[in-house]
C-alpha cells in the first residue's frame, strides 16, 4: 500500500458517496478509462480514502462511458519507451503481492460496462464480487503487446487452470455470458439496470454487521494459501476477536428485541 496516498478525488476518478455506499468512476471515457499514470494513482487513493471512511461500508467500481478499463495506456508506456523510460515490474506490483491497488478489507463490487481488458480484468479480479453489463468483453490481453499480466498468476485460485490459460494463452476477450461461465463474474445483466443490480447488492451487503464482512473477507482471502490447521487457527483467533465486538453483542440483542441492529464497527 505505500505506493499510494490517500488522496482527494480527481479528475480521472470521481467519488460519490451515496449514504452507505461509496461509488468510485474511472473516468477517462475519451481513452476507455486505460491506465495511465494519474488514473492509477488516483484510483489507489480512492480505495484508501474509501478503506478509512467509518461511514462507507460498500465501493462499487465502475466506468465511465462504454468501457469498464481497457487496460494499461499504451500510448502513454510507447511514449515513456521513446524517452528512454525503462518500464519495471514495481510499476505494476510488489515482491509481496502481484497487484497494482491498495489492499481493502471492505467490499468491493465490480459494475463493469463495456470492456474490461488486461489491467482493466485486474481492477474487477481486485473486487470481490463482480457483475457486468450483457455486452461486456473481458480480457486479459497482455501478451498481444508483449508484455505479462502479474494479477493473473493469481487466477487458478478463483479459477480453473484450464480457463486461465485458455484466457492468458490466446489473449482474446471472451463474452460476459462465458466469463461468468467461468465463474469470474457473479452475475450477467442488461446494461441499462447494471448500476441498478450493483446498488442494490451493495444495499443488501451494507445491512449487515460490517466487522463481520471485514473479517470473514480478510480470513478468505489469507487462507487461500494456507492449509487446514493454519486457515483453522486464523478462524480461531479472528473469531475471538469478533466475539469482543460491540456488534457481535449488539446482533443477538437486536434479534430478542425484534428490532434492526445499529452497527458500530467496533
Amino acid at each position: 500500500m505505500s505506493t499510494y496516498e490517500y488522496s482527494d478525488p480527481g479528475e480521472t476518478v470521481l467519488y460519490e458517496k451515496r449514504g452507505d455506499v461509496v461509488v468510485i468512476t474511472l473516468n477517462r471515457p475519451e481513452a476507455l478509462n486505460s491506465l495511465n499514470r494519474q488514473l492509477r494513482r488516483e484510483l489507489g487513493g480512492a480505495i484508501l480514502r474509501f478503506d478509512a471512511d467509518e461511514d462507507s461500508q460498500v465501493a462499487i467500481i465502475t466506468g465511465a462511458g462504454r468501457a469498464f478499463c481497457a487496460g494499461r495506456d499504451l500510448k502513454e508506456r510507447a511514449q515513456d519507451n521513446a524517452e528512454g523510460v525503462q518500464a519495471r515490474a514495481a510499476d505494476s506490483m510488489s515482491p509481496e503481492r502481484p497487484y497494482m491497488w491498495p489492499q481493502t478489507w471492505k467490499p468491493l463490487i465490480a459494475a463493469v460496462n463495456g470492456y474490461a481488458l488486461a489491467g482493466g480484468w485486474s481492477v474487477a479480479q481486485m473486487c470481490d464480487i463482480r457483475l457486468a453489463s450483457e455486452d461486456a468483453r473481458l480480457g486479459i490481453t497482455e501478451p498481444r503487446v508483449g508484455l505479462l499480466p502479474p494479477f493473473a498468476v493469481l487466477l487458478p485460485k478463483l479459477l480453473p487452470m484450464a480457463a486461465v490459460m485458455e484466457l492468458v494463452l490466446t489473449a482474446e476477450p471472451v463474452t460476459a455470458q462465458r466469463a461468468l461461465d467461468m465463474g469470474f463474474l457473479n452475475k450477467v445483466v442488461p446494461g441499462e439496470r447494471l448500476m441498478e443490480e450493483a446498488m442494490e447488492m451493495a444495499a443488501t451487503i451494507a445491512r449487515n454487521a460490517p466487522l463481520s464482512l471485514r473479517y470473514f473477507k480478510e480470513m478468505a482471502y489469507r487462507s487461500l494459501d494456507m492449509g487446514v490447521a493454519g486457515a483453522s487457527s486464523l478462524t480461531y483467533h479472528m473469531y475471538d476477536r469478533m466475539l469482543l465486538t460491540e456488534d457481535s453483542k449488539e446482533g443477538p440483542l437486536a434479534f430478542a428485541e425484534k428490532r434492526r441492529p445499529r452497527w458500530k464497527g467496533r
